[in-house]
């Protein structure tokens, strides 16, 4: 399996791949913030940030019910936990699954989302 059919299995399987995203991410956070080594970083930013971008415009489009205004998935939740929750029932689920998302991904990475 090349890089490429991982990137397309991620877009041909929405819900798996945010939970293999989250898998990668939790790993990706334990590695960074025990080895201090610029280059391995920069490695698996590489390695990364393209399943971030794919998982973002399959996956949270998706769950959002919105096309993409940024590249990856953090960005966009930021931006959904600026929502007012009480203007529309769309804005409520976004809020609230970015929430929850954020909450999971700073355990990892405290101050991330």
């Amino acid at each position: 399996m090349s890089y490429l059919d991982l990137l397309q299995w991620l877009a041909q399987n929405p819900i798996k791949s945010i939970l293999v995203g989250i898998v990668q991410f939790a790993i990706i956070m334990k590695i960074h913030h025990s080895a201090h080594n610029k280059v391995l970083h920069f490695l698996l930013a590489l390695w990364f940030i393209p399943q971030d971008a794919v998982v973002n415009v399959v996956a949270c489009s998706i769950i959002g019910l919105e096309l993409p205004q940024e590249w990856l998935v953090t960005t966009r939740m930021k931006r959904w936990k600026k929502l007012d929750p009480t203007k529309s029932r769309i804005k409520n689920w976004r809020y609230n699954f970015a929430t929850q998302m954020c909450k999971g991904l700073n355990r990892y990475d405290m101050g991330h989302c």
